[in-house]
């Protein structure tokens, strides 16, 4: 029998494997229980995992996985040299965090008066997620390019922009992973000597935490060399800048990717790699992508109003801006994240056919109309 230690909060993930397999959830504000007899570790983001936390495997133990999109909190290299797979559910959230960035930018937009085809925007990393978020922009004829240096070099069919013009875009949004070995290092890729002598309209960072020099973007928000910022992820999470968030237009609790489906396509993604490994048959799963229909009146909404019905994101902003004198803010914060139920992605909505003068943007967003 094969047996998995799981984060309980990996979604749903019992529903995406068979019965045989023996499944076992532990809480991640606890240490990892004993891995003796275990085929399988699987965490969450929240979960740093190295040869400090584990220094001894157990032989059983052939796979470690993560119900992220990314894997900076795993040693890879440690646990993979002692013939532990690591497996990840890279792009799990891809189109969840690019409708983050997409909101943010249309509710700027509202909010400021601007209109975002004055703009161009620059979209740091080319992966999954940078390019969901590409996708997004072209439904709405905003102007972008992209900044990849590693990915031009490994596909010949992708061209990246140089630096000097991605850092003359108006808005920058970024979707890298953190890195701080390589060539390419992303740790703090945006700092005092990138910022020095430019002005942006808006960042978004729905990357990583430490992508960013908070302090240097702070400074440049004072200088109003930014005007606006907009910040799901956070250096020292769970702890975070309390001045960054006062200054944000919208900060929110390392959420952008979270949503019903990103989360089921996570846990699907980890029971197949596993299904692979350990050669056993998945269990039909597909009524678990169900669409929600929202019974919305339209009482004179405009369309800030009505986006906001349909995306809790500043429903996040309202409550992690109130933790900020919390002294439990830290464990607050990872509360935030697990506590209120999943959204669901625009394409999985469906309203009834209203009279709406700008009903087309809801359309290009994804929401069905009956």
């Amino acid at each position: 029998m094969i047996r998995i230690l799981a984060d309980e909060n990996i979604y749903k993930l019992d529903q995406f494997l068979p019965r045989e397999i023996d499944l076992a959830t532990y809480d991640p504000e606890k240490p990892i229980p004993a891995l003796d007899g275990y085929d399988a570790l699987l965490v969450r983001s929240v979960s740093k995992l190295n040869k400090t936390v584990l220094p001894v495997l157990p032989s059983s133990l052939k796979v470690i996985g993560t119900g992220s999109s990314g894997s900076d909190h795993i040693d890879i290299d440690f646990f993979e040299n002692r013939n532990v797979k690591v497996i990840d559910a890279k792009g799990s959230n891809a189109n969840a965090v690019s409708e983050y960035v997409l909101t943010s930018l249309l509710l700027w937009s509202i909010k400021r008066g601007k209109a975002l085809t004055e703009f161009k925007i620059g979209i740091i990393g080319a992966g999954a997620t940078g390019t969901a978020v590409g996708n997004q922009l072209s439904k709405f004829d905003i102007s972008f390019c992209y900044y990849d240096p590693p990915r031009a070099k490994r596909d010949s069919s992708f061209k990246s922009v140089s630096l000097e013009k991605v850092l003359n875009c108006n808005i920058l949004t970024f979707h890298v992973p953190l890195t701080k070995t390589d060539n390419h290092s992303t740790f703090h890729w945006l700092d005092d000597e990138k910022l020095n002598g430019k002005n942006f309209e808006l960042i978004i960072n729905a990357a990583r935490g430490g992508v960013i020099n908070e302090l240097a973007l702070l400074e440049a928000i004072e200088d109003e060399r930014i005007l606006d910022v907009v910040i799901d992820v956070w250096e020292a999470e769970p702890d975070f800048n309390t001045a960054l968030v006062e200054k944000a237009f919208i900060s929110t609790p390392h959420i952008a990717g979270y949503s019903e489906q990103a989360k089921l396509n996570a846990s699907k993604m980890l029971a197949e790699q596993m299904a692979s490994i350990f050669n056993f048959d998945l269990p039909d799963f597909s009524e678990l992508y169900s669409s929600k229909k929202l019974d919305i009146a339209v009482l004179n909404y405009s369309i800030y109003e009505f986006i906001l019905r349909l995306h809790p994101i500043r429903e996040y902003d309202a409550d992690i801006r109130e933790l900020c004198l919390r002294p439990d803010k830290k464990i607050l914060f990872q509360r935030l994240r697990i506590d209120r139920p999943y959204r669901y992605e625009y394409p999985f909505l469906f309203l009834d056919r209203i009279d709406f003068p700008e009903m087309d943007k809801l359309k290009k967003l994804g929401v069905k109309f009956l």
